[in-house]
């Protein structure tokens, strides 16, 4: 171990030796070399001149400064010549680094560092003891800036600029490669579906129009797979353009075609295809199997849409409770009572059309929807009442007419106007006179239609006291429904310019409706 080290040691030893011997190398050979050097090289930076007396004295002339000295040596030699030709005293040249008196010899070692370091240019190439530039830097060791192959990615920014370029080109292939990938896939899932196609229409149009449907239903599956290869109901593909040729078929066909196309959904498992899509995670499986069931009236997979109902998936949602409605027998609404997510403008006049078409052969439970917590619903379910005409369900609308909020209240007039029933005083007086603007307009417009004579006197006193003019104006038009002569004496006795000219205006008959 200890060779080992030392072995090491003397390697590191040979390699630096170039150096050193290059670091310890004199400059100038003697002091004649420097002075020679001081002479053609002239101003050295950091060092200075200056002339001094024997006793130390600086001697200061006009061209030797006694601050600073001289900065060349050339003219410090012209001016101590110059200094002892005039006869005057007998002068020393100083030398000064850094304007620090310093030796002679300590002023060669100093221009002999700087031009070891490089800080100096050498005016003359034979200045330096008469060696030439290329000769002083064949004895620096070549260093090169950038080496060894990773060099560049020592850099932070060429790194930087590398990886962003790398990168760039990176996610370019793999659009590339995915768009065409994407691509490929397509058109084959576009012919295959087109081969699928024309493999299912002869069987299909064949087994319909040839068959019964006592036929159909006694086909083995043998004789089944002729028409409908199993290995061809074994993949996904087939199996949806199956499916969509069936959906298609049957919301043309009538009678005995729809009844065929079912028992053929059931006799080639597409139902428990339909179930498994509602078992999905996925929301568009789920709303296409429930689809499926709605379309082929598929009544026993209504357990597994029921789980749905109050999904928080908008889609999900609206096609479990329209499923629902078409599929059940007995509808008790339960389901559509006790969803706690608001319904849409869509999806009250998608359950309208359907209950609209179902009501007459159906049993609603229509007052299920009162008893709901979700407003949104009641209010669904007031103008149920009101469209389809149910008018056993006013007495209990009257019931919780006092119970409920001013929304509910606004709906269950508009039920009581829309059908012409008349109904008990407090439920319009007391709307009359509530403080809420629109509750009070409401019950204004439906006086004129289920009001009786303590309303129209009610609203005399409501005249009076003055309310504002678009009140007074549906005021004025339901009293004149109610009471004709009430309303002209009315008139006769207040001179209000306003009320008469809602009077001018409900006279004319140009401006009746407006």
């Amino acid at each position: 171990m200890k060779r080992t080290a030392t072995l090491v040691f003397l390697l590191c030893l040979l390699i630096k030796t170039e150096v050193v011997l290059a670091q310890n190398e004199q400059v100038f050979a003697d002091s004649i070399s420097f002075v020679d050097f001081l002479k053609a090289q002239g101003e050295i930076p950091g060092l200075n001149y200056r002339l001094i007396d024997s006793s130390g004295k600086i001697i200061s002339t006009a061209l030797a400064p006694e601050v600073g000295g001289i900065v060349d040596y050339s003219q410090a030699l012209a001016i101590q010549d110059s200094v002892l030709n005039r006869g005057s005293v007998e002068s020393t040249l100083e030398f000064l680094v850094y304007n620090e008196s310093s030796s002679f010899e300590a002023s060669q070692e100093y221009v002999s560092n700087l031009l070891r370091n490089g800080d100096i240019v050498v005016n003359t190439p034979d200045s330096v003891n008469r060696k030439d530039l290329i000769s002083l830097a064949n004895k620096e060791r070549y260093s090169p800036l950038l080496s060894g192959p990773y060099s560049y990615i020592g850099d932070y920014k060429i790194f930087a600029v590398i990886s962003t370029i790398t990168l760039f080109f990176v996610f370019a292939f793999a659009m590339i490669f995915f768009m065409v990938l994407y691509k490929a896939r397509r058109n084959r899932k576009e012919k295959l579906v087109a081969s699928y196609d024309e493999q299912i229409v002869g069987p299909l149009s064949e087994i319909l129009f040839e068959k019964s449907l006592e036929e159909l239903e006694s086909l083995s599956n043998e004789e089944l797979y002729l028409s409908f290869p199993e290995n061809q109901l074994k993949k996904p593909i087939y199996m949806q353009v199956l499916v969509g040729r069936i959906l298609a078929l049957n919301k043309k066909m009538k009678g005995d075609f729809k009844l065929k196309l079912k028992a053929l959904y059931k006799r080639l498992d597409l139902d428990k295809l339909s179930i498994e899509k509602l078992k999905s995670t996925k929301w568009d499986r789920i709303v296409t199997g429930m689809v499926e069931v709605n379309e082929m009236d598929y009544t026993e997979a209504l357990v597994w849409v029921k789980k749905h109902v109050n999904s928080p998936n908008f889609h999900i949602r609206s096609q479990a409770v329209a499923t629902l409605l078409n599929l059940s027998e007995n509808i008790d609404l339960t389901f559509l009572r006790d969803q706690s997510f608001p319904l849409s403008r869509w999806q009250q006049m998608n359950y309208l059309r359907i209950i609209k078409h179902l009501h007459s052969t159906r049993n609603l439970h229509l007052g299920n929807l009162f008893d709901s917590e979700n407003q949104s619903i009641r209010l669904f379910g007031y103008k149920l009442v009101r469209v389809i005409g149910r008018v056993d369900l006013l007495a209990d609308l009257e019931s919780k007419f006092p119970f409920t909020e001013i929304e509910d209240k606004i709906e269950i007039i508009k039920t009581f106007e829309y059908l012409g029933v008349p109904a008990l005083s407090e439920l319009i007086n007391g709307s009359l006179t509530s403080e809420n603007i629109k509750l009070a307009s409401i019950a204004a417009r439906a006086a004129g239609v289920i009001g009786d004579q303590s309303t129209a006197q009610l609203i005399i006193k409501i005249l009076n006291d003055a309310p504002g003019f678009k009140l007074k104006m549906t005021l004025m038009k339901s009293l004149q429904s109610l009471n004709v002569q009430l309303y002209n004496q009315f008139i006769e006795e207040n001179l209000s310019p306003d009320l008469q000219r809602i009077s001018q205006h409900l006279s004319d008959p140009l401006l009746q409706d407006v």
